[in-house]
């Protein structure tokens, strides 16, 4: 069933994730010409229904609203996939959630598939932490919003805008009015947005930090302006497989509950990984995890630390002229896909892998990639 304007909501189709699945069409939005797509993850845990969408959507109360009424996307919001606790976007059933959220919304309607923008808020920000990652190549942008992580390396990010936003007072006890139950800092306190915006400046991945003055809330004055700023940075994202810096990090996304394992991003392919260890960044909240005083509350703050684990990086750079300089960490093999945006892909490319040496290949035609026509293999000693 093709979409309509206004708000509306299917079942998936089957074999797709299981729930409920609402869009929000703007008027302004001509469904005869392809359109940029928000995919947000509603917050919540383990219990919240598959309607948790609507409170966001809906035209009376719906915290997305009205400042989606007017943006030049379509909004798709489906139910996270069912799991026993507050993790429902972080395990791999959400991985192909995603997938087939954007199956979903190409079959209803015409989709710009280089404006698609991934995004949570709380439950879906602790998603987006993760998912932004592992969908970092098809995404133009990624909305990390009052969410959490545990052990990423953010360097998966390169070549995607990313914007952080968290409410200052986002574990507070109380804010303005008195919480039901007391906010906690291993929940989705400012702590994890700080960090991945420090982790992201030390290795220079773009991306914006606005941290504003509220609780965690969308609801919150602050946090409704902080929308809209991202809302309107959204409109100039558009996806680039093409980048001149990308990473390939396997795995990837953020190790809570597991990181996933995907050998290939952007124009990047792991072929055949050593048997070593690589080092992921880690944090560790420090102070009370529950603040009952403003004394407590300037207590919590955070470390970071590494952890080794089981897993593959490369880091490639274009360099122009044919020539790329690519970082590499327990890679035996790997290919890099090249198209005519890259460099001239009748002539040999020069691959300096630093001390595992330079390659000069030539490039071979690949078909059935809709980004790529031509790839190089490079083998280590």
């Amino acid at each position: 069933m093709s979409l309509s304007k206004g708000l509306s909501c299917f079942s998936p189709a089957p074999g797709r994730n299981e729930g409920k699945i609402y869009y929000f069409v703007p008027e302004e939005i001509d469904l005869n010409r392809p359109a940029p797509l928000f995919i947000f993850m509603h917050g919540g845990d383990g219990s919240s229904p598959d309607t948790a969408p609507l409170m966001y959507l809906k035209p009376d109360g719906g915290t997305l609203r009205p400042h989606i009424d007017h943006i030049p996307f379509i909004t798709v919001a489906a139910s996270a996939p069912p799991e026993i606790d507050g993790k429902r976007w972080n395990r791999k059933a959400a991985v192909k959630a995603i997938k087939d959220i954007i199956d979903d919304a190409c079959s209803r309607a015409l989709i710009d598939r280089d404006r698609i923008i991934i995004g949570g808020h709380s439950m879906g920000g602790f998603g987006a932490y993760h998912l932004g990652q592992i969908y970092a190549d098809t995404a133009a942008g990624v909305w990390l919003s009052s969410g959490a992580w545990q052990i990423s390396d953010f360097r998966s990010f390169y070549g995607t805008d990313v914007y952080i936003v968290h409410g200052k007072y986002d574990c507070a006890a109380s804010y303005k009015e008195s919480h039901s139950t007391p906010r906690h800092h291993d929940w989705c306190g400012v702590s994890f947005g700080r960090a991945a915006s420090e982790l992201m400046d030390r290795y220079q991945v773009e991306h914006i930090y606005d941290e504003h003055d509220a609780g965690h809330s969308l609801r919150w004055e602050a946090a409704q302006l902080a929308f809209r700023r991202f809302l309107k940075w959204a409109e100039n994202c558009r996806r680039n497989p093409y980048a001149k810096k990308t990473a390939l990090i396997t795995p990837r996304g953020s190790a809570d509950p597991e990181l996933q394992e995907i050998p290939r991003a952007r124009y990047l392919e792991l072929l055949e990984a050593g048997n070593e260890l690589i080092s992921f960044d880690k944090i560790k909240l420090t102070g009370p995890n529950i603040a009952w005083t403003v004394d407590e509350f300037c207590q919590q703050s955070y470390e970071l630390e590494t952890v080794d684990l089981p897993g593959s990086r490369i880091i490639a750079e274009n360099c122009g002229n044919n020539r790329f300089s690519v970082s590499v960490e327990n890679v035996r093999s790997f290919a890099i896909y090249l198209a005519p945006q890259m460099g001239d892909i009748s002539k040999k490319f020069t691959v300096d892998c630093g001390k595992h040496g330079v390659f000069t290949l030539i490039p071979e035609p690949v078909t059935g990639d809709n980004d790529y026509t031509a790839k190089i293999t490079v083998k280590l000693d």
